[in-house]
């Protein structure tokens, strides 16, 4: 197996071990405080990605599975003045 091969193969199977979560989110309703988050979001260690819909209220994460992880996104949207809780978690 050549090297973009195995990097391919070893990407696949760590994206496999993500976790996806759901949190709801109240009074981020503009493109600036989904920024906000988003981009403070993806800083924290352990998270891949963050995504915020507004129109739905809720803020969509993928994860190593850390549960610390969440709760440091809720800290931050607290933080910026807005309340997060977490709806969902992938179970595997």
């Amino acid at each position: 197996m050549d090297r973009v091969a195995a990097r391919r193969l070893y990407s696949y199977i760590e994206g496999m071990s993500e976790k996806t979560a759901i949190l709801d989110v109240n009074g981020a309703n503009c493109a600036s405080c989904a920024y906000a988050i988003e981009h403070l979001g993806r800083k924290i260690q352990g998270v891949s990605d963050v995504r915020v819909d507004a129109a739905t209220r809720e803020i969509h994460v993928q994860y190593e599975g850390n549960p610390g992880s969440l709760e440091r996104i809720a800290e931050v949207v607290r933080r910026l003045g807005y309340e997060a809780r977490v709806r969902w978690e992938s179970a595997g």
